[in-house]
């Protein structure tokens, strides 16, 4: 009966760590009010508020805005690869955390981000869908060449362009980054070991 006990609880935890470690992402930079600054330079400005960002208008292609987040971030820890000097960084498990209720037609953008001397580290692209509740948006690591070599240790600023045009409305909350699978799964299994050592040892 015990023997049973314990293997339940094994494969119960390692359900949850499974679940819950693929399913949470990780807020990294956030357009809440005082968190993020646009710059009024921008060919338009979101609405902000303590939720995030928000653009209720009708976009045209190579309509963008612009600006810093609070602080200089380090996100070197979060998966990247080097393409060597000069080409910057790529990263596959990077996305946008956003709301879309309305739009003319799924709507590609592209985000870049820079650190505090400007220089671009990455450009990203992804296609916009209707979703209701907050949701993590992948985004996908466009080509590197040319770039000014900035650094994913000092990430600073922003950009958000839409390639695409049409009446859309979205609210985007957070760069989030998800962990990577092997290393969630890892985790999960390591829990799930004490716990079982831990039953052992009690019965």
């Amino acid at each position: 009966m015990k023997i049973q006990k314990i293997k339940l609880v094994v494969a119960s935890t390692i359900l949850m760590m499974v679940a819950s470690t693929h399913a949470a992402n990780l807020d990294i930079g956030l357009f809440t009010t005082g968190q993020f600054t646009v710059d009024i330079a921008s060919s338009y400005v979101p609405t902000q508020s303590v939720s995030g960002l928000t653009s209720n208008l009708t976009v045209q292609a190579g309509d963008i805005f612009y600006g810093d987040f609070a602080a200089p971030a380090n996100w070197s820890s979060y998966s990247w690869t080097s393409l060597g000097a000069g080409n910057g960084y790529t990263n596959t498990n990077l996305g946008l955390v956003m709301t879309v209720t309305s739009q003319a037609a799924p709507t590609p953008f592209t985000v870049t981000l820079f650190d505090s001397t400007f220089a671009a580290i990455q450009s990203f692209t992804a296609t916009t869908s209707v979703f209701s509740t907050p949701t993590f948006v992948a985004l996908t690591p466009t080509s590197a060449s040319g770039f000014n070599g900035g650094s994913i240790a000092d990430v600073k600023s922003f950009a958000f362009s839409w390639d695409g045009s049409g009446a859309i409305n979205t609210t985007l909350y957070s760069v989030a980054y998800i962990p990577e699978p092997s290393s969630a799964s890892l985790l999960a299994l390591g829990m799930a070991g004490l716990v079982a050592l831990r039953a052992r040892r009690k019965s």
